[in-house]
């Protein structure tokens, strides 16, 4: 069920609408999303990584910290990008139904470890191509959520996916640290 989600397949969705298991396989998926968020970290602070000079450091704390970090940032991302779902479908009429859309928002988290890369620094603009990639698929992802949790259709669903994707980018250009993107 889950990768025929993030293979755009709308039965897929309104199937797991209706799983009684759907909140501890969104809790699962955050969790390996969080987690790959985490390696990603390591690896691209590598060479700071291994600047201690404490194996305990080295080898325990600081990558147990990137992972921490790594899952804090899918959390924190995912309840975002359910509030601003919720608002773009009430925006657009629709009903809501909160609880829907976060159990949906972990699969649309899944395209993101495409841009990871990218954001954590590693590498250099070769990495804006699965960065692009990364937010187009999340974007589709979320209009299925959006059509199937909010009953909306066609243009609809992506206007209001659209608008949120529009506040979000916003949003993330003004906290973003000055020569992050040069």
């Amino acid at each position: 069920m889950f990768g025929r989600m993030i293979a755009l397949d709308a039965q897929a969705f309104r199937v797991f609408v209706d799983t009684p298991k759907a909140l501890l396989y969104s809790r699962m998926i955050l969790l390996i999303v969080g987690l790959g968020y985490g390696i990603f970290s390591i690896i691209a602070n590598a060479n700071y990584i291994i600047s201690f000079e404490s194996p305990m450091l080295r080898r325990v704390i600081v990558p147990s910290l990137f992972v921490v970090f790594g899952l804090l940032t899918v959390i924190i991302t995912k309840l975002g990008l359910t509030l601003l779902l919720w608002a773009g479908a009430k925006g657009f009429g629709g009903p809501g139904r909160m609880r829907e859309l976060n159990n949906f928002v972990s699969v649309a988290l899944v395209p993101g470890l495409l841009g990871v890369p990218f954001l954590v620094g590693a590498g250099g603009l070769i990495l804006v191509v699965p960065l692009v990639l990364g937010i187009g698929w999340m974007f589709l992802i979320c209009v299925k959520i959006v059509e199937v949790t909010q009953e909306f259709q066609g243009i609809k669903a992506y206007l209001s996916v659209l608008a949120v994707f529009i506040f979000f980018a916003s949003v993330y250009y003004l906290i973003m640290p000055t020569g992050t993107i040069s």
